[in-house]
């Protein structure tokens, strides 16, 4: 049975680069952080899009609710 061969190459370390400013607290990010990347450009943080998102649906849900009520008094 052959043994494994050895590894002669060293791993290179860890490159640490800018990715860009985030789209929701401008703060600057690396590719360290947990981030997303938008189609049309642009970067954000992930926490950022999911808190703005959020907030979208909690306005979107309520809007919804105001048209239910407004349509049981709609004669």
């Amino acid at each position: 049975m052959p043994k494994p061969k050895k590894k002669t190459w060293v791993k290179s370390k860890q490159i640490i680069v800018d990715v860009g400013i985030c789209r929701y607290c401008k703060k600057d990010m690396t590719n360290l952080d947990s981030f997303v990347s938008f189609y049309g450009g642009g970067h954000a943080h992930w926490q950022c899009m999911k808190e703005d998102d959020d907030l979208k649906q909690k306005v979107l849900n309520s809007v919804e609710e105001q048209i239910k009520e407004e349509k049981k008094f709609d004669w």
